[in-house]
């Protein structure tokens, strides 16, 4: 079970907000990527022809075309750590749609304090899998797979002497178990890979935001997503993020 005090906390909440902000803020950049996004996975769902789909990371349902779904599939499943007011009243327009709050981690939030209680390694931490207690049917990963590492791992890293090593390994871990999971059933997953950095009109760095090796699957596409052109991520710099679909079979 999910201790709101918790995840506000560990800064959850927070990050939710700065989304929709940072959406708000960059409406024109994000519009392509967010389009590409929902074009995918109805693809996806339309080659498979799930009863049942299940959106892990469904937030502020900016990349989700509920709509759609809702027409084609006979259940819907909204699953994220918190939904915001506004989804929830969304969601409530459907019969056929039901919001789940659960740790997609599959525990890691609710460890992370006994980790720096005890002093724990954060690389020697064994990652559960992700065991819905619900019919999963097809699974539709959003946006989320680099998201799933950075808030424990910032948190650890504030409050323990964790390595910059020991922590990546702890992310790869993270990263890793989600992809497992992803692989048990006919699923999409849909996630940026790497960063580009450019200042005026040049691209200064690159930096992966994996850990681990994107799976292969079928029907791939591949996308910028102009994230940030106004300096606030990163000071005086644009963000783009490489983005990467893919169809995985069991």
């Amino acid at each position: 079970m999910i201790k709101r005090r918790g995840v506000r906390k560990l800064g959850y909440i927070a990050d939710q907000q700065g989304i929709i902000n940072r959406y708000l803020r960059e409406k024109g950049g994000w519009d392509s990527h967010l389009m590409r996004t929902r074009d995918f996975i109805l693809e996806g769902v339309k080659a498979a022809e799930p009863d049942t789909v299940t959106i892990l990371g469904s937030g502020w349902l900016l990349d989700v075309p509920l709509e759609e779904l809702t027409s084609i599939c006979g259940k819907i499943n909204l699953v994220d750590i918190n939904h915001p007011a506004q989804v929830r009243r969304k969601a409530g327009g459907f019969k056929n749609v039901s919001l789940i709050e659960d740790d997609i981690t599959g525990g890691v939030t609710g460890m992370i304090r006994n980790t720096i209680r005890k002093d724990i390694s954060p690389a020697a931490t064994d990652i559960p899998l992700y065991e819905p207690d619900y019919n999963r049917g097809f699974v539709v990963s959003v946006n989320l797979l680099t998201q799933l590492d950075m808030i424990p791992a910032d948190y650890m890293a504030a409050r323990s002497n964790s390595s910059s090593e020991e922590l990546r390994e702890f992310r790869k871990k993270i990263q890793e178990s989600h992809i497992k999971f992803l692989r048990e059933q006919t699923s999409l997953l849909i996630s940026d890979y790497q960063e580009e950095i450019w200042r005026d009109d040049d691209r200064v760095e690159v930096n992966d935001l994996l850990f681990t090796s994107f799976p292969e699957g079928e029907m791939e596409r591949e996308w910028m997503w102009d994230f940030d052109t106004g300096g606030s991520y990163y000071r005086r710099s644009r963000v783009l993020f490489k983005v990467r679909a893919v169809l995985l079979r069991e």
